[in-house]
């Protein structure tokens, strides 16, 4: 008789019964064979969803009956955890003692469950009907349903919204337990969701929950923890047992860890960035190496749990309140305190405060102090300080004390405290920290800002303290630096922002930059810096009476932030400017000193760009920058093209940029139709007193433009459209042709036979001064004869591949006649470089020179004529080479370089472009340019003692240039941004190379800094 092995091991499926259930059967195997014919339980297992047709014919084929239940035992282990209750149901009608063997213990555990749930949600529904805002003000709690207003999140890997009933539903597996990562800014409302998440499953499942909320009693237990919570515990289950359970429970941890592997159980767990150090319990159930079959929410400010994303289903991101989320949160607390909404009117109508009242937390403060003091709040810093006056106002009165005496007494041992914990990145305040002070622990706790570290529990089994609110430590931390003297500021300011990020790449040996992005970014918080950044507004805001050492603060920030640099586009698409932070520090001010306005205005730059993780903040600094008095009209160039995608959230201050005097050109790129409709009518542009000058960029998402969208004023001066088809270039270049441009710039757009007509119209006007002619790599040389004729041709940008005899005679004029100031020469043919060099004896004007061949690759470069003999008759200021240079070019550039005194900006591009190369493009790489021509190249640059920027690509560095390398930066004094990729082979040494490394690291303190090498291919990688 053939033998039926029992498999009783676990399918490595997720979908698989419970260990329990398994060892319930295998220790009742005996008696399960003994009696049980499979053929009398087939149909119920197949109508439950747990056989199927082919299960019942793989069991037939034993012989015996014992051998088909033991067969039939075997499969059922495989099947998931539903299989085990719809076998014992099935046993009841026939086999009633199997079915009452089964279900003793099953009761056991079912009591267990039931028990434990009760207690929760009697515990739910005690604690968390209420919350408390002001924890200090113990007589203002609000319940949770005024202070909860439902909000969608954000996925943040497809941006797309998800509604609160979607979280726990895996749509391609219900079975898969779900890791769900929410993050938000401070006060953003994480804990509040958690706290309502808890309170409904308090209620069961029920005809009138919320229908958003509907999954969440799918889960037989729910507990609400803080990450805190899990450090100091021997077992998850010991956590649980201390902080929601009551002491006179009786169930052990044992019991409890079983209870958890069975049950359907949903964690939610607060602030991990409050307690992820040393928290290995949570650590292992975020990575599912223990109770792996649970559910987790989690939620964290941002940015803290970078190396464990990829352990997450969904990443979500919880966002501010919208206009109508801010009323409907308005009329729950106006409810609540029996107020008419009304009174809160202006409050939600003042811009001031729009970003703060998209702050729940700072919303709710912002109601409460509105009924108690009725004081004007315009920033963040003004709603701390108002609290904190209420709170010293309140404490003062309790202690019998003065509030002199209580600040100089109690508050500043309390900020220094505050301090400590921020600079310690800690959260919790020990008991010997306080008992410490100079005023003793007790006269801190009445103050009011320190709760005891008992959020949702019952039991604790150490004395802890912690800050009410993050942002409240941050706060008191900020106070305790604005009573520090300068040098004190300054240590901790420059220890802040000497922060270098780094990153390593295939094809890139080293990659960094210092100082100068926000990783990230959708509001002013979402960056590593934010809780820095936060803490440096309050000080900002708090030095308002201190206008010398304001002063000093700002001017430290904008030359740590490189404010006055120029700043590149490269990854301006995915991330925020560093140099930002002062345009949201200024937010913090009511008027600005007149010595602040003058240290903005000296370093203001030409050309702003801003992009999608900007926040709010950044665009409202630029406003108040843009109208400060003194500055210079129509001198800044503003660059929104990134920030289409956040287009609502910005638009109001869209119109108030309208407004700005000092605005000359604003870059835009609507994403849509409708955006572009919107934006031109909010703009202006050409009206009277209106930014006269627009770059527009076209978005896919842009379809036939209606000429009647198309609006410019009269006093419109400069078009540049950048990469449109040739229906829409022809709209935009229709709207213009009545208009007196001085610029006009059309780019990567294409053309048909009606744009060239309207082109060539439009270069009639004697009023043109720039010109940019670029479509692909077609030849634009019949705008030739136009454009030499213009009498102040100033700029021009040109595509010129294959010029007839007429064309270069004209391209010859254009260039004798001394008008231009800046050249740029784009995929140009033999003849225009020929009749370039020809002519640069005549060009005394020209300034800035820029020249691009097809694809300024080096193995993909012919041999041509010597573009730059004679270039030494030129007095430029700026030149930007993106083409092959050999070694005659090298030369002729280095003896040129000692007749341009006050040359800025130097860019070399002999490789691959910077966005190229991040994006790992490994095309190979040739070497051009002899050593001993390189080292001349340095020793040449090495005079420029007024280069502010340096770009040197696809240079090769050995051993014996290393030396004229370091020589030539420590020489130039008022460097600001170097760019260098140099490529080596076995002539640099690793020695050396390592100390090169080091030199360029030691530099990034000085200068922005971005540097990376490439080994050449016929050595080995780096």
């Amino acid at each position: 008789m053939p033998h039926t092995r029992l498999h009783l091991a676990m399918s490595e499926s997720i979908c698989e019964m419970e260990d329990w259930q398994k060892e319930l059967l295998r220790q009742n195997l005996v008696k399960l064979t003994a009696d049980l014919d499979p053929i009398d339980i087939y149909d119920q297992l197949i109508e439950g969803d747990v056989f199927t047709f082919e299960d019942k014919e793989r069991i037939d084929h034993e012989v015996t009956r014992a051998d088909k239940a033991r067969e039939l035992i075997s499969v059922l282990c495989r099947k998931g955890p539903r299989a085990f209750g719809v076998f014992r149901d099935a046993l009841k009608p026939k086999y009633p003692y199997l079915y009452a063997l089964l279900s003793a213990e099953m009761s056991a555990a079912d009591d267990c469950l039931r028990s434990v749930c009760s207690e929760l949600r009697d515990y739910y529904k005690d604690k968390l009907c209420m919350t408390f805002p002001m924890p200090w003000l113990l007589e203002k709690p609000l319940r949770l349903t005024d202070v909860h207003v439902t909000r969608a999140l954000v996925n943040k890997s497809k941006e797309t919204e998800v509604e609160i009933d979607h979280l726990f539903a895996n749509q391609d597996n219900p079975e898969i337990p779900q890791r769900l990562l929410i993050e938000g800014d401070p006060g953003i409302g994480k804990s509040i969701l958690c706290q309502f998440l808890a309170y409904e499953w308090s209620h069961g499942s029920r005809r009138d929950h919320p229908r958003e909320l509907a999954k969440i009693h799918k889960f037989d237990l729910v507990f609400y923890l803080k990450a805190e919570d899990l450090k100091h515990q021997d077992s998850i289950a010991e956590a649980i047992r201390c902080h929601l359970l009551p002491k006179d429970f009786k169930i052990s941890s044992d019991v409890l860890e079983e209870l958890l592997k069975t049950a359907s159980v949903l964690f939610l767990i607060d602030a991990y960035d409050e307690g992820c150090v040393d928290n290995s319990h949570l650590d292992q159930l975020i990575e599912k190496k223990h109770l792996r079959k649970s559910s987790l929410l989690l939620t964290s400010r941002r940015h803290f749990l970078r190396h464990k994303l990829n352990c997450f289903n969904c990443l979500l991101s919880l966002e501010g309140y919208d206009k109508t989320q801010q009323l409907n949160h308005v009329k729950k607390l106006a409810e609540h305190e029996n107020i008419p909404v009304n009174q809160f009117d202006l409050l939600l109508e003042n811009d001031e405060i729009s970003g703060i009242c998209s702050n729940p937390l700072y919303l709710t403060l912002l109601c409460l102090l509105y009924t108690e003091e009725g004081c004007s709040i315009n920033s963040r810093t003004d709603l701390f300080c108002a609290m904190h006056e209420f709170i010293l106002l309140k404490a003062s009165g309790r202690m019998n004390v003065t509030q002199e005496d209580m600040e100089q007494q109690v508050m500043r041992p309390l900020y220094k405290l505050a301090f400590d914990a921020y600079q310690k990145n800690e959260y919790l305040i020990q008991e010997h920290d306080l008992q410490n002070t100079s005023c003793g622990m007790d006269a801190i706790i009445q103050v009011g800002y320190l709760i005891k570290h008992i959020t949702v529990s019952r039991l604790q089994a150490k004395l802890q303290h912690r800050f009410t609110h993050t942002t409240v430590m941050e706060f008191l931390a900020a106070k305790h630096l604005s009573l520090m003297a300068e040098h004190g500021r300054q240590v901790w300011w420059q220890k802040v922002f000497n922060v270098k990020m780094e990153s390593n790449e295939s094809a890139i040996a080293r990659l960094s930059v210092p100082i100068l992005w926000n990783k990230s970014t959708e509001t002013e918080e979402d960056s590593p810096y934010a809780q820095d950044e936060t803490v440096a507004a309050f000080v900002f805001g708090l030095l308002e009476t201190d206008p010398e050492n304001l002063v000093k603060m700002a001017t430290t920030i904008m030359n740590r932030t490189r404010f006055s640099g120029s700043h590149r586009n490269d990854l301006a698409e995915i991330h925020c400017y560093r140099a930002h932070i002062i345009n949201k520090l200024i937010c913090e001010l009511h008027i600005l000193p007149p010595a602040l306005e003058d240290a903005i205005i000296q370093r203001c730059p030409s050309h702003m760009s801003f992009s999608k993780s900007c926040s709010v903040k950044c665009l409202k600094g630029l406003v108040i920058i843009c109208n400060l008095k003194n500055m210079k009209p129509r001198s800044i160039s503003v660059d929104i093209t990134q920030m289409w995608s956040e287009f609502d959230r910005h638009f109001s201050l869209l119109i108030e940029l309208s407004k700005c005097q000092s605005i000359d050109w604003i870059w835009i790129a609507p994403e849509d139709n409708k955006q572009l409709k919107q934006c031109l009518l909010q703009l202006r542009l050409g009206q009277a007193d209106c930014i006269p000058n627009v770059k527009i960029t076209r978005s896919e998402s842009i379809r036939e433009i209606a000429a009647r969208d198309l609006r410019f004023g009269d006093k419109l001066r400069g078009l540049h459209l950048q990469g449109f088809d040739e229906v829409n270039t022809r709209r935009y270049l229709e709207a213009v042709s009545q208009k007196t441009l001085t610029t006009l710039e059309v780019a990567d757009c294409d053309l048909d036979d009606k744009c060239r007509i309207l082109l060539s119209k439009l270069m009639l006007n004697p009023n043109l001064q720039h010109v940019t002619l670029m479509s692909g790599g077609n030849h634009m040389g019949q705008f030739i004869h136009p454009l030499a004729r213009l009498p102040e041709l100033r700029s021009l940008q040109i595509c010129l591949t294959e010029m007839n005899p007429s064309e270069r005679k004209e391209f010859e004029v254009i260039l004798k006649k001394n008008t231009l100031q800046e050249l740029c020469l784009v995929h140009c043919g033999f003849y225009v470089h020929q009749i370039l060099s020809n002519n640069y004896s005549n060009m005394t004007s020209l300034r800035e020179l820029r020249m691009r061949d097809a694809d300024c690759v080096p193995y993909n470069s012919l041999p041509m004529h010597p573009i730059l003999q004679g270039i030494q008759h030129l007095n430029l200021r700026v030149i930007i080479l993106r083409l092959c240079l050999r070694d005659d070019d090298l030369i002729a550039l280095s003896n040129a370089m000692s007749s341009w005194p006050n040359l800025q900006v130097l860019i070399i591009f002999s490789t691959l472009p910077l966005s190229d190369i991040l994006s790992g493009d490994t095309r190979p790489l040739q070497s051009h340019g002899s050593e001993t021509t390189i080292r001349r190249l340095f020793r040449a640059i090495t005079g420029c003692q007024y280069l502010k920027t340096l770009y040197l690509y696809g240079i090769q560095i050995q051993d014996s240039s290393v030396y004229d390398f370091c020589k030539m930066v420590d020489s130039l004094g008022q460097l600001n941004e170097f760019d260098l990729v140099y490529i080596y082979d076995d002539t640099l040494t690793k020695d050396a190379n390592d100390k090169l490394v080091a030199y360029l690291m030691q530099k990034q303190d000085e200068m922005i800094l971005w540097y990376a090498s490439m080994r050449l291919p016929d050595g080995e990688d780096k």
